[in-house]
């Protein structure tokens, strides 16, 4: 997986940074999105890590953020425009700013003078983010593609668009105990310790080769988004199809030691 993901990412850098960036919304968009994969690309390299140095909680947190990562950028790539882009990223400035006035407010009338000045100097610092947005709107022409391209508030919206809804729910979501810290395996943890100590590293071999399996999925979801940032370019991927095969291959291999039911 290793392998693929670097491959991946390498060539999709040739495609997107080897085509002619005839205006500036090209430009500007080849460099959001190539930016939004390259961060995508870091997290996939800590899931792996972290899959193969015996923390695999850690590789699945790192594995859903990698899935909505590479949702996000194949989302951009194969759905949206420069326009979009805009949007999405004027849509972090709002959501800040929004937290930061709700945050001031909470504590207006209890915390020292010198928090809230902070919280307005933060506040200041997102005028010239807002202001260097509109200014990329107005170089690139982007105003007509801003109004007529938003970009979907739900990731399950992104999901449903790119006909993955499915996948939302067998890797994203499965993903949340270790994200959020659920209950889940704590109750697997309790009702375990009525059992053997066969059963229990039985139990925990399971949960480790489950983790394992994930990160493959994560790393497929990647190898995905390197595609469709490719393909936006009029680029191809030509080891995608070789590293696909070999990753679901190890899927079907491990699946039985994570406990995936015998379909046949």
């Amino acid at each position: 997986m290793i392998e693929a993901i670097y491959d991946a990412q390498s060539e999709a850098y040739a495609a997107v940074w080897g085509d002619d960036w005839d205006t500036p919304a090209v430009g500007f968009r080849a460099q959001t999105l190539f930016n939004l994969l390259s961060r995508t690309y870091e997290h996939a390299q800590a899931m792996l890590v972290a899959s193969v140095t015996g923390s695999p909680a850690s590789s699945e947190v790192l594995g859903r953020t990698v899935i909505e990562g590479a949702i996000n950028v194949t989302y951009l790539a194969a759905k949206g425009n420069p326009g979009m882009l805009l949007n999405f990223l004027h849509s972090w400035v709002s959501e800040h700013k929004k937290k930061l006035t709700d945050w001031r407010q909470l504590i207006a009338d209890s915390a020292p003078p010198e928090v809230l000045d902070r919280i307005d100097i933060r506040q200041s610092l997102l005028g010239p983010l807002t202001t260097y947005l509109e200014g990329a709107e107005v170089h690139c022409g982007l105003a007509a593609e801003r109004s007529s391209s938003p970009w979907p508030k739900q990731l399950l919206h992104r999901f449903q668009a790119l006909g993955r809804e499915e996948a939302y729910f067998e890797c994203y979501h499965r993903l949340s105990g270790a994200c959020h810290l659920t209950g889940e395996d704590t109750i697997n943890y309790l009702i375990s310790q009525e059992m053997s100590q066969d059963v229990q590293v039985r139990l925990g071999t399971e949960a480790w080769a489950y983790s394992r399996m994930m990160t493959m999925f994560s790393s497929l979801f990647f190898l995905d988004a390197a595609k469709a940032c490719a393909q936006a370019f009029g680029g191809t991927i030509q080891s995608l199809d070789a590293h696909h095969i070999r990753i679901v291959q190890e899927i079907v291999k491990i699946s039985p030691a994570a406990g995936v039911p015998n379909a046949a």
